[in-house]
């Protein structure tokens, strides 16, 4: 079959712009709508939504597969941007936590900008309090707390279409359950909906499991939840049209387990379910994925040309041997094409790198970038190699980046990330927090993660400005 490349691809979506631009700008005329404000609004969006996507964003980042010393280093200047020592790269701790104090990344597979970049949202706890922070997305400084409990911390979802708003269901005993729609401008929260015909009075929908976002133009939605304690439920949520559409789940009721929740994809055409891809209705299984488990961590997002796509690490070889890939499917990073099947591994041992490294997340958000996926991992022997005693192996406590296009792959290495996560000893909070949970901007030119920088007993928040980024782009 033919395909076409990266460039062939844009200019042919741009043509289709450019194309339907001038439809709707003779449509307005016809109305007597003359300004062509209309046309300009839609072509905007569209430059604007694909702007990076024939960016390198590893130009300047070394790409190399050298094994290197980690050594033990003092946690860096609060608020001052520093040149990371191992790849060169510029690096800013954008919070100063005090002993046992949280900031982090919500999580990989949730945007930490929102749609501009004007603004990121962080978690924060404290050893007496938790909350969600908004920070400009620019300075770093802090903007606000909010004043949110999210079914889940990590399900806040920034809108793809909207800087200024963000979704999330309602926990707090006021109001509980509600799916709301929150307005930094106007600093106030709406229902969008409510589901307690779903999920019962006190029933909280929730993303649960590996949690995603939903599709690109914000109008699908997936969650379950639990009635009475009793009988799980699935259901996704269309805003455009307010149609919810509700399965069982349970091993006595339906094929779904109930510790994950249906994940639209990006072009809210399909679901991504427990190793499957899902039709809209939820019901049928267009296909299953030639994966080993599926659920080890996994990003949505999209290839290099716009496809809709599972980015996934995986330790064990795929069934089907995916796609006759030498590393058969195993690696830090497998693409599996959720609208043709395809699978292919592209970080693994046949391109130099070692068994896929523990702890590794992945972030697939750039959605102005189509196939350009960030990575973190963390490993064992904390004691040893982030002490400088023996060299570190390739990808060992790093923040890395990939590109998945085929025709112009390239891995680059971005940081050292020098966290501890789940082995860290010293901080009075749970050590998952330290994980770094690396999180892509939507334009894929900053990187965010979080580190207990050596075990130093809090965690703090930190952000990647790769060579690509301009600071108010």
């Amino acid at each position: 079959m033919y395909q076409l490349n990266t460039k062939q691809w844009l200019s042919s979506l741009l043509l289709a712009s450019v194309s339907l631009s001038l439809s709707v700008q003779a449509t307005a005329q016809s109305s007597g709508q003359t300004d062509g404000k209309a046309a300009t609004s839609l072509t905007s969006l569209f430059t604007d939504r694909f702007a990076h996507a024939n960016t390198d964003l590893c130009a300047g980042v070394p790409t190399h597969q050298d094994n290197l010393l980690i050594k033990k280093l003092r946690k860096p200047p609060f608020m001052k941007r520093y040149r990371e020592p191992a790849f060169g790269t510029t690096v800013m701790r954008i919070t100063d936590s005090r002993p046992n104090e949280v900031y982090k990344p919500l999580y990989s597979t949730i945007q930490a900008w929102n749609a501009d970049e004007s603004m990121l949202i962080l978690f924060h706890r404290t050893e007496n309090d938790a909350s969600h922070l908004i920070l400009d997305g620019t300075t770093y400084e802090v903007l606000r707390r909010l004043d949110i409990e999210p079914a889940d911390l990590e399900e806040v979802f920034w809108s793809h279409t909207d800087p200024d708003k963000f979704y999330y269901v309602n926990k707090y005993s006021k109001g509980i359950g509600e799916f709301r729609e929150y307005s930094y401008k106007a600093d106030s929260h709406r229902v969008i909906r409510k589901f307690e015909q779903i999920c019962g009075a006190r029933g909280v929908p929730t993303a649960g499991g590996d949690v995603h976002q939903q599709s690109l133009d914000d109008d699908l939605f997936g969650f379950r939840c639990r009635v009475n304690n009793s009988d799980w439920s699935m259901f996704s949520y269309q805003r455009s049209t307010d149609t919810v559409i509700t399965r069982a789940m349970g091993e006595d009721r339906s094929p779904w387990h109930p510790w994950a929740a249906p994940t639209p994809a990006p072009s809210g055409k399909r679901f991504w379910l427990q190793g499957a891809v899902v039709d809209t209705d939820l019901q049928t299984v267009n296909r299953k994925l030639d994966m080993n488990k599926d659920s080890e961590h996994s990003s949505t997002g999209q290839t290099h040309d716009g496809q809709d796509a599972l980015y996934q690490v995986a330790f064990g070889a795929s069934p089907r041997g995916c796609d006759g890939g030498r590393d058969k499917g195993i690696g830090h990073l497998v693409e599996h094409n959720l609208e043709t099947g395809e699978c292919r591994t592209i970080i693994g041992e046949s391109g130099g790198y070692p068994y896929p490294t523990s702890g590794t997340h992945i972030s697939a958000r750039a959605y102005k970038a189509p196939g350009w996926v960030a990575l973190s991992s963390i490993g064992y022997e904390q004691d040893e190699l982030l002490t400088g005693k023996r060299k570190a192996p390739v990808l060992y406590s790093e923040i890395y980046l990939a590109n998945s296009d085929p025709d112009n792959g390239e891995i680059c290495r971005v940081a050292q990330h020098r966290s501890y996560g789940k082995n860290a000893k010293n901080g009075n909070y749970n050590p998952y927090f330290g994980e770094p949970h690396v999180t892509i901007s939507p334009s894929g030119t900053r990187l965010l993660f979080g580190s207990d920088w050596h075990d130093s007993g809090s965690v703090d928040t930190y952000v990647v400005e790769l060579p690509a980024y301009r600071r108010h782009q």
